[in-house]
């Protein structure tokens, strides 16, 4: 089947939503019948496959991030003192979820315009609320400053050594202290049985970019993530 439903999205932008996850002739019927009504598509497609976005192009899904994934391998990560990191605790929650709801600007939701900036939010702390509730991450680290929650870091894994950040925000008051860095170290050295790290972030998103190449991470692949309303 050409589309995959995705209850996550559909309760945040409250319309059925599918992930495209074949884009030859044969989707093309099922993605215009489900275009007759109010719907959100979306579709990731490697950079290099230009027969494939110009198809969904005359779908009318148009490109609204390009996603770099980077790795490195895990070995220990440089960083300043690790003092007030930790893994979350139940009663971080609404800290956590009230953080990742004010720190991003760059994720696909938020650099779609036909998103509302509010849905963009809520689908950060929904992201991160669902840790909590057992739905999505294996690990979180999150660090302590001045008696608050000033970071976070959410994890996948490790599947086959592969530890994979989900999600790090760090609060607006507490950047430019090497906090995420301090966060990957942490995870690096507690997490066990790993031999890569990997993350994927936008290509607008200038800071993300520069403290991944300065921790050691190096491209691993591109992809254009395309959206399509129908409302």
């Amino acid at each position: 089947m050409p589309l995959i439903a995705d209850p996550f999205l559909a309760e945040i932008l409250d319309r059925p939503s599918y992930r495209v996850t074949l884009t030859d002739a044969t989707a093309d019927a099922a993605i215009r019948e489900m275009q007759a009504s109010p719907v959100f598509l979306f579709a990731r497609v490697p950079t290099h496959a230009v027969a494939e976005l110009r198809r969904l192009e005359a779908l009318g899904f148009a490109i609204v991030d390009t996603n770099v994934t980077l790795e490195r391998p895990a070995a220990p990560v440089r960083s300043g003192p690790l003092d007030g990191l930790r893994f979350a605790r139940p009663e971080d929650r609404a800290a956590v979820a009230a953080l990742a709801r004010e720190s991003f600007a760059f994720s696909r939701l938020h650099l779609d315009p036909a998103v509302p900036r509010t849905a963009a939010d809520r689908s950060r702390a929904e992201w991160a609320g669902n840790f909590f509730r057992g739905r999505r991450g294996d690990h979180m680290v999150v660090a302590e400053r001045e008696g608050t929650i000033a970071g976070f870091l959410q994890l996948l894994g490790p599947a086959d050594g592969v530890l994979t950040i989900d999600l790090i925000a760090v609060g607006a008051a507490f950047r430019k202290r090497g906090i995420a860095a301090a966060l990957i170290a942490f995870a690096v050295a507690e997490v066990k049985g790993l031999r890569m790290l990997r993350v994927g972030t936008q290509i607008a998103n200038i800071p993300s970019l520069r403290l991944y190449e300065k921790l050691g991470f190096r491209i691993a692949a591109t992809d254009y993530m395309l959206h399509c309303h129908r409302v």
